[in-house]
């Protein structure tokens, strides 16, 4: 059985499917829903979402939010969304290490924590390419 899956920004609707599987970037980790979850309501960092119908995964870069579980409908309210189409492995790989640099140098804790953001997002970038395929 298929759920309802919508991803929404503040300024339009990113996604409105069905899903055999949605596995969410948690605070914690991750969470996988599949159908017949229990109702929950959970912050999101900025990771990889990723939404499986019928054996294709769809990767979605979110940038932190919230996701209700309810009846068999997954509701993700976001930020910010990087959509994954074409991204080159060579491409995904020196924006790990620009990140990963950024992050050593950093000299204040507000530039700290930006290029932590950008390191999550080059992760999920990376991770995500393993999806496009």
């Amino acid at each position: 059985m298929v759920m309802d899956i919508r991803v929404l920004t503040p300024d339009r609707v990113i996604c409105s499917t069905t899903a055999d599987e949605v596995i969410l970037p948690g605070l914690t980790g991750q969470v996988g829903v599949l159908d017949g979850h229990a109702t929950l309501i959970t912050a999101l960092d900025t990771g990889l979402l990723r939404i499986k119908l019928a054996d294709k995964w769809t990767p979605i870069i979110l940038c932190g939010g919230l996701a209700e579980i309810d009846r068999n409908r997954v509701t993700v309210l976001v930020n910010d969304v990087e959509e994954l189409v074409a991204v080159e492995l060579s491409e995904a790989t020196k924006e790990l290490e620009k990140a990963t640099s950024a992050i050593e140098n950093a000299e204040t804790s507000k530039a700290r924590l930006d290029a932590s953001v950008e390191l999550k997002k080059a992760t999920a970038r990376l991770e995500g390419i393993n999806y496009l395929s």
